[in-house]
């Protein structure tokens, strides 16, 4: 089963002049991705019949790979033009190491659950599901293939490529500053290699990415351009007029073909076709221009002066996106937890329904009281400290 979900990287006091100057649409969007990505794992939840899961060509996958792009322009290419190339350029790799450990560590925790839920409920069938099924066998190579971001289990395949994708942005850094179009170049050709060629990189024991690098660093790396056009060098760009009705009709088209795909209104010949470029794995060509469509039609209902962006009942998913790797962190061993309860336990609507609220509302506990650990130290730090 795919996932998504993690945070991009957060701005510091050093990189932004001020809280107040921060784009809290970012944050919105993408604790509304973390979210979301909770509930579309919960199994046959009825609530993931109302995300984008179920009524688009693309979902919260996107959503986090986009804004992650055009955040991390927005962080480490305005670094680079304060403190130089170089150093931007070290700190996006130990960004890096940060995403690496937390995976390393998400791992260790996410295999111990599910081992013990295989013994708990005497069901190997668990394992299969979760595709640990590796690592109960050999699990001194499975660890080593871990270590090397070829070991994959469900649920634990976004942050491998988010590390490559960083990984990538340092290499690329200053051609974002000064060579955008090789950049744009460096990203279509892959892409391109991608469905011509299915292209991809293999995976322990005998599988590939479920999220092909290749293909996905395109979405990446539109959004760093847009992040340093827009952000960094506060270019001025007026959409044509035509530019969001086209988009809305095609997020309007969109839909209804997706919910005729779900309903089984189509023959099977029209389905395989409409998947072959819907892809997930490839990121197919319907799937992007999904995603661009709907992007187009958010900025336009969301402009960056929105009030709405700061009404109180945001709140909470705003935090969640700020502190996103934590909350997607918590999120999966929820859904572990989750998946036994609701598939080997209760597989009721209630346990389904109940689940979902009890996960949500953990995740945002979660993020709140990281934020009251950040309050509280910034005021320590404005005081000049404190027991």
């Amino acid at each position: 089963m795919a996932t998504a979900a993690a945070a991009a990287p957060r701005p510091t006091a050093a990189s932004v002049p001020s809280e107040r100057a921060r784009d809290l649409r970012l944050d919105f969007f993408r604790g509304l991705g973390l979210i979301l990505i909770f509930i579309d794992h919960v199994p046959d939840n009825p609530i993931s019949n109302y995300t984008l899961i179920s009524i688009a060509f693309c979902d919260a996958t996107e959503l986090f790979v986009f804004i992650s792009g055009y955040t991390a322009a927005l962080v480490f290419v305005g670094l680079a033009r304060r403190a130089g190339t170089p150093f931007a350029t070290a700190q996006v790799l130990r960004r890096c190491w940060t995403l690496y450990v937390a995976h390393i560590f998400l791992f260790v925790i996410f295999t111990a659950q599910v081992a013990w839920t295989v013994e708990r409920l005497a069901n190997p069938m668990f394992a299969e599901e979760m595709n640990v099924t590796g690592f109960l066998r050999e699990p001194h190579i499975a660890v080593l293939q871990a270590l090397s971001l070829q070991f994959q289990p469900t649920y634990m395949n976004i942050l491998p490529l988010y590390i490559l994708l960083m990984l990538g942005l340092a290499v690329s850094l200053a051609g974002l500053r000064w060579w955008k179009l090789l950049i744009v170049v460096g990203a279509v050709g892959p892409y391109v290699a991608v469905q011509l060629a299915d292209l991809n990189l293999p995976t322990y024991p005998d599988g590939h990415w479920y999220f092909n690098p290749f293909a996905w660093q395109l979405l990446f790396n539109a959004g760093a351009l847009l992040g340093v056009l827009f952000e960094v060098e506060k270019r001025d760009w007026s959409p044509p007029s035509w530019l969001v009705p086209a988009a809305a009709a095609f997020v309007v088209g969109a839909s209804a073909l997706r919910i005729a795909v779900n309903e089984g209104w189509l023959s099977g010949a029209a389905v395989q076709a409409i998947w072959q470029i819907a892809d997930k794995t490839d990121m197919g060509p319907l799937r992007l221009l999904n995603f661009a469509a709907l992007a187009i039609v958010a900025v336009a209902l969301a402009p960056r002066d929105a009030a709405w962006v700061h009404a109180p009942w945001l709140r909470p998913i705003i935090v969640c996106g700020q502190n996103g790797l934590n909350v997607f962190c918590v999120g999966i061993f929820l859904t572990v937890i989750g998946h036994a309860l609701v598939v080997e336990i209760n597989p009721g609507l209630a346990p389904q329904i109940l689940v979902t609220i009890v996960g949500t509302v953990a995740q945002i506990a979660v993020a709140y009281y990281l934020e009251w650990l950040k309050g509280r130290g910034r005021a320590a730090a404005a005081g000049g400290g404190g027991a």
